[in-house]
């Protein structure tokens, strides 16, 4: 289930880049990726609603201001580079979560942590500086958008031993289609003729890559631990990849390879640590 979820994931990238193309904005795409899934969500989870506490919508409304951020960074920042770079640059929490961690709540990174953070930059370096030494803002901002997602991973890590997962995940989802709304309203901008082709498109990333997504994920890391299940959803970068070659016809260099093959490198050295913990304590337990 979470290699389906990884899957599904990595081929959202693939829709929202078209959505682009066809003259879509960053703020539209978002409003409505985020309208589609939460209508989802809310027919799957309708009978929690009158059960979420006021907490949890306090929680889950800040939790939401940073993935909207998140989708915002990610989704600009894929109007100015390919899918495969953005997949991979926005896949790269599992070295930068351990810093934020060690900064919040003083949790000390262990040493691969910044072995993998330094693979991280140089994976980072090769896929946003172009030949000529420039700087690919495109990717920039897809770093970016992983590092306002890690922000909002460190802090789920709280809230969810705290309050209900799936609450907080529908009151995520509200604040950001909120958000995305108020966006729309304040830029402006012409909505470019609902094709046939971009109602598909919507409804895919809106139900399969962010609705069926989360439900694939919740139920799903049910079965399996955490470090794993992150293990497993970082692969959601190389099916963004392969999905772009195949159906964006995109075309990475040696350079690009390379780069990302350093980020997942990094990305399983900062798990590996964590999976032992877990194992450790589990023996205790």
């Amino acid at each position: 289930m979470l290699l389906l979820a990884a899957a599904i994931g990595g081929g959202g990238f693939i829709g929202v880049k078209y959505l682009l193309d066809w003259g879509y904005t960053p703020y539209q795409v978002m409003l409505g990726r985020f309208l589609v899934a939460t209508v989802c969500l809310s027919l799957i989870y309708f009978k929690k609603y009158p059960k979420i506490t006021k907490k949890e919508w306090k929680t889950g409304s800040a939790l939401g201001v940073m993935l909207a951020a998140t989708f915002l960074l990610l989704t600009v920042g894929l109007q100015y580079t390919t899918p495969s770079v953005n997949a991979f640059l926005c896949n790269t929490q599992a070295a930068i979560v351990p810093f934020i961690c060690w900064f919040a709540y003083r949790q000390k990174p262990l040493l691969s942590c910044f072995l993998a953070a330094f693979l991280t930059l140089l994976g980072v370096a090769l896929l946003s500086v172009t030949e000529d030494f420039r700087i690919d803002i495109g990717a920039i901002l897809s770093f970016g958008a992983a590092v306002a997602f890690s922000m909002q991973m460190a802090f789920m890590g709280k809230a969810v031993c705290e309050c209900d997962s799936v609450h907080i995940a529908l009151v995520e989802h509200i604040a950001v289609t909120a958000i995305s709304f108020f966006a729309v309203l304040l830029t402006g901008g012409e909505m470019p003729p609902m094709s046939g082709m971009a109602i598909q498109s919507f409804l895919g990333v809106g139900i399969f890559c962010t609705a069926v997504y989360f439900v694939l994920q919740s139920v799903g890391q049910k079965y399996t631990s955490a470090n794993k299940t992150a293990i497993i959803i970082t692969s959601e970068s190389i099916f963004a990849a392969v999905l772009s070659i195949i159906f964006y016809g995109e075309r990475l260099g040696w350079r690009g390879f390379l780069g990302c093959a350093i980020i997942f490198a990094a990305m399983l050295l900062a798990e590996k640590p964590l999976r032992k913990t877990v194992d450790t304590e589990q023996e205790i337990g």
